[in-house]
């Protein structure tokens, strides 16, 4: 995975490179006539882009060891953001920017477990406020109406609140049968509501990339978030377990 990301760095700065170098060649053979000095990006925009979007994220804590165990557990699956973004250029002429904006994002999961005399639910839910900053390079064709705009940057995220509800059910047809419904705070370190020393991280820092495609107005994009720092950082009996968090984004938008 490592290089994996290490690759589209590369990609992306030798494309930004090549357009920087067409450009400083375009502008130092001025004295040439129009029709041979237009470079590739000379027709494309680089006006600034304010876009709102809606977004499905499917979401999954990778685990240091035991990761099929501690996913029924903690079982993140999905999610759902909302957010906008401005793209400002930072290269006069040249259609590279600066993207920075703001998202809320809900993410939840459940697992259902049973047998012959019981079984239990588990529930999950995480709201975070997510701040991409990004380094994006904006291809635009057919007079400006369509658009590719691959990204990679770094997003930072802040957990507002989370909680892990277990709902359970155990038959017995001599003694009855006993049920059970519990809720903790994952964020909080409170011993009675919450998860004490397992406590979950609110602060993440991860790597942002993706591609948006528009057609005007209308906006499509797809994005991956893998955090450098952990959501789950645990050590009992100088044994450790870590969570680092990963999340898709398949969006719709609309650019202004």
């Amino acid at each position: 995975m490592k290089k994996f990301y290490f690759s589209l760095v590369v990609a992306f700065m030798a494309m930004t490179t090549v357009a920087s170098a067409q450009f400083v060649q375009s502008e130092t053979t001025t004295q040439q006539p129009k029709s041979t000095t237009g470079n590739v990006f000379s027709s494309m925009t680089t006006d600034d882009y304010n876009r709102i979007y809606v977004g499905y994220n499917p979401s999954k804590i990778t685990w240091s060891e035991y990761q099929s165990d501690y996913e029924s557990s903690f079982p993140l699956k999905h999610g759902i953001t909302v957010g906008y973004l401005h793209g400002s250029n930072i290269v006069k002429n040249l259609p590279l920017y600066i993207e920075w904006g703001a998202n809320f994002q809900y993410h939840f999961g459940k697992y259902h477990e049973s047998d012959d005399d019981w079984e239990e639910t588990r529930k999950i839910n995480i709201y975070s406020i997510n701040l991409p900053v990004n380094l994006a390079f904006r291809f635009s064709f057919k007079n400006n109406n369509v658009s590719l705009t691959p990204y990679m940057g770094l997003n930072f995220r802040v957990n507002v609140a989370g909680n892990l509800k277990f709902e359970g059910v155990y038959e017995d047809d001599y003694y009855g049968d006993d049920e059970w419904d519990y809720e903790y705070n994952i964020f909080s370190k409170d011993e009675e509501d919450g998860m004490g020393d397992y406590a979950f991280k609110r602060f993440q820092v991860g790597f942002n990339v993706g591609v948006n495609f528009s057609y005007k107005a209308f906006n499509i994009g797809v994005g991956y978030v893998a955090d450098f720092s952990k959501i789950v950082n645990w050590e009992e009996d100088g044994e450790k377990l870590t969570g680092k968090f990963g999340v898709t984004t398949l969006s719709l938008g609309i650019n202004f």
